[in-house]
């Protein structure tokens, strides 16, 4: 590795850089003019070139000048933003996230364990408010979203789709046969005040044209659709993963093998654009989507 010029001759640089004079440098490091002049003197020789032309308008760099002021303007930075990530190790961070309600209650909240114990200084806001503009989602650092495809203009990375199953209360069953969807109450889900297509999906991908899917009871949350499905009140078509305890603990029971991928998926969404938040916070935000890239697959 080459020899480096002495650090005290290149802040003293730099800060003469900045302030356009030998006594502003002084001022800002605490020295005299005379000492300023004198690094940059040591400077110039350990160079073997001049870095200013002394003008009586004020300090004027040359063309080693020049290179020498915009290779130290980046390597102060890179300095200055691995102190300030040293000075986090070890503190508690917090970010905010915003997911949908079922997700929160019936993926995310039985994980949390597994995250905490990962990474017990960071500290999760979880939100489930709905978010539908760029602006509003960047109230928060990071979301996950339910979404055909990716937002355009932010970083968005899939975390799964939703993996259809049909599920009933085990009480719907008779002599062992369960129940007929010619016959039993659909439980539908909403997105605003339109019943998304789940059942005609289902029925499409069973060949069965003979049940008419649109009446029945709608939900505004499969959370409640799920609620609903295990009290009796009829079958829904829902994602896997949000009834895996229900499933193990026999309050729902599938119908038959039949899965169904959806085009809808969860999506990871960083809105935020880079360079607002600092360099440790955005390591975090990674550490939790990362986190949840494992725990999806």
């Amino acid at each position: 590795m080459k020899r480096l010029p002495p650090l005290n001759a290149l802040r003293a640089f730099d800060a003469a850089v900045r302030c356009g004079s030998f006594t502003g440098a002084g001022d800002q490091l605490h020295v005299t003019q005379g000492a300023v002049s004198r690094q940059i003197k040591q400077l110039e020789e350990w160079l073997g070139k001049p870095v200013f032309v002394r003008h009586y308008q004020g300090l004027i760099l040359t063309p080693a000048g020049s290179v020498l002021a915009k290779s130290l303007d980046m390597a102060f930075g890179t300095i200055n933003s691995a102190v300030e990530q040293i000075h986090h190790l070890g503190a508690r961070q917090r970010i905010a996230v915003n997911v949908p309600e079922t997700f929160a209650s019936r993926w995310l909240a039985p994980r949390l364990r597994n995250f905490h114990g990962r990474h017990p200084d960071i500290d999760l806001s979880i939100t489930t408010n709905t978010v539908t503009t760029l602006r509003e989602a960047r109230q928060y650092d990071c979301l996950v979203m339910f979404l055909a495809e990716p937002w355009a203009k932010c970083d968005c990375r899939l975390l799964r789709q939703e993996q259809h199953i049909a599920v009933a209360s085990p009480e719907l069953w008779q002599d062992g046969a369960g129940p007929s969807l010619s016959n039993v109450t659909l439980l539908h889900i909403l997105s605003g005040n339109k019943r998304l297509p789940i059942w005609e999906n289902w029925f499409a991908s069973l060949g069965v044209r003979s049940v008419d899917p649109r009446p029945g009871i709608a939900f505004s949350t499969m959370d409640q659709a799920i609620n609903a499905a295990v009290s009796g009140a009829g079958v829904a078509v829902v994602d896997a993963p949000m009834v895996e305890r229900d499933l193990a603990e026999h309050r729902l029971r599938r119908l038959d093998d039949h899965e169904l991928t959806d085009a809808h998926g969860y999506w990871f969404v960083e809105p935020r654009e880079r360079g607002v938040q600092d360099v440790s916070h955005s390591a975090v935000v990674a550490l939790f989507q990362s986190w949840l890239l494992e725990v999806s697959r």
